[in-house]
This record gives structure tokens, sequence and C-alpha cells, in this order.
């Protein structure tokens, strides 16, 4: 089983692929075998033109799940941490959901160690209401058992989170606030973003690709769940963004729906 220490912890990771380098980000509490939440589908088709390095996050599969509050600075140091461990210098980086706030830190402040970034139902900070309402919900009575309910496609995973670990991620998802690192992100970057997120307004996005200088936005009428159900509309917009920056040909344009 690979495994790396960085940041103080075990990282579980796999490489996938050959060429140049693309880091795979995974959302909240998302482990890179789950067929339930499209992570081996996504790999496999980056891993067609690129070498694929994917890993568990902190708190999830088979990565360490510390006792300790997590934030997207740390797991954003975590993910640098094994690039340099497997001495990948620069990378296309590629982030999803939660995800894409971790790529968005390393964009921000390792500019040097991204040729390109590739954001997926991602946003640079969660809606001040949503704040204050989870909250307060998660002060209720029996409120973390029933938001760990919820999310029980979750704790189905092969290798799932803990209710612990799986809060911790949600924290820090959560509390995140991108607004002053999105001028500092130099890469040429895609966000393929929903019209219909049930988490976050149209607002959030595009706040998120208007603070990004040249950022390319691709709006879905979908909402947030695209990422498991319509694997294909992450991949396809990547894909074709990534090929004209490293200037490959035969990667077939496709029609996105928007």
């Amino acid at each position: 089983m690979p495994t790396i220490n960085v940041n103080n912890i075990n990282m579980y990771y796999e490489i996938h692929g050959e060429g140049e380098p693309l880091v795979n980000i995974q959302g909240w509490g998302v482990e890179i075998t789950s067929s339930s939440f499209s992570a081996p589908q996504i790999i496999a088709e980056f891993a067609k033109h690129y070498k694929v390095i994917a890993f568990d996050n902190r708190g999830v599969g088979r990565t360490d799940k510390p006792d300790i509050p997590y934030s997207i600075e740390m797991m954003a140091e975590d993910t640098i941490g094994l690039m340099d461990a497997l001495g990948i210098e620069c990378a296309h980086i590629v982030g999803g959901s939660l995800g894409g706030c971790v790529a968005q830190v390393i964009a921000a402040k390792y500019p040097e160690r991204v040729k390109g970034l590739a954001l997926h139902g991602a946003w640079d900070r969660m809606p001040f209401s949503t704040v204050i309402m989870t909250r307060i919900l998660l002060k209720l009575p029996g409120s973390k058992k029933r938001e760990t309910k919820r999310a029980e496609m979750l704790f189905q995973q092969k290798y799932p989170p803990t209710p612990d670990s799986f809060f911790r991620q949600l924290y820090a998802g959560l509390y995140f606030d991108g607004r002053k690192l999105l001028g500092q992100i130099k890469a040429p970057t895609i966000i393929v973003n929903c019209k219909k997120d049930q988490f976050m307004p149209m607002k959030i996005t595009m706040e998120l690709a208007r603070g990004i200088s040249g950022a390319k936005l691709v709006l879905l009428e979908r909402d947030h769940m695209f990422i498991m159900t319509e694997p294909e509309l992450v991949v396809k917009p990547a894909l074709e963004f990534l090929a004209e920056i490293d200037g490959v040909s035969g990667i077939k344009k496709t029609e996105i729906a928007v």
C-alpha cells in the first residue's frame, strides 16, 4: 500500500498513466477508490493523457485521520508535501468541491508549482448565511447524528471517514475564505460550476471567476452532484483546456450543455 509521510501524516496515494503530471484533489469525504462518487472514472480518464497523482486527503480513505482541527491551508500543505516527496516540481492541479478550495491555496501560495488549474463545483467561500445556518443546526440536540445519516453514502465507501474526521473536513470547507488569494493565482484557470448548485448561490461562482484573472468559466444547467452523476462534465472541459496549455492536439472538442 503506497503511503508517504508528509506534514506529520501518512498519506495514501496512487499514480496512474504517463506523461505530464496532474494532481487530482478529491472533495469532501471522498476517497479515491469510491466508485459511488466517480473518483476512479475521473482518474482513469485523466490518466489517458497525463500521469495522475491521486490521493486520499487527511481524514478519509487510507490516509491518517489525526485528532486535530483541519484547515484548507493544512490540506494544501499536505498536497505540496506529497509533490515534494514524489519529486514533482510543477503539475496541473485539478480540484473538485472541497478539493477546489485546496487547489486555490496551492495556486496562490505556490504559483511556480502550478502549470494549469482546473476547478469544478468550487467556491472561494461559503455564503455567510450558510455558515450561520450550519453552525445553528450543528448545535441542536442530535444534529451531528442527523448530518452523519444524511451523508450515509460517504460512510458506505470502502475506506470511509470517521464521524469526527467527516466533520473536521466539513468545518475546513465551511470556514475557508479564499477571496484574498484569488488575485495571487497566475496559472491559466478553468472553472466548471453549476447554475443550480444547492450549496452556493451564483454570486459565489461569479466572485470566484472574476477574482482569478483570465479564468474561463463554464456554467452547467446542473446541481452540485454532477461531479458524481456526470463525471464526463468534469473531465472533458478540463482536458480540452489543459491540452491548449500544453499545446497538445488530438483531444476531441466537445459540446458542453450550458
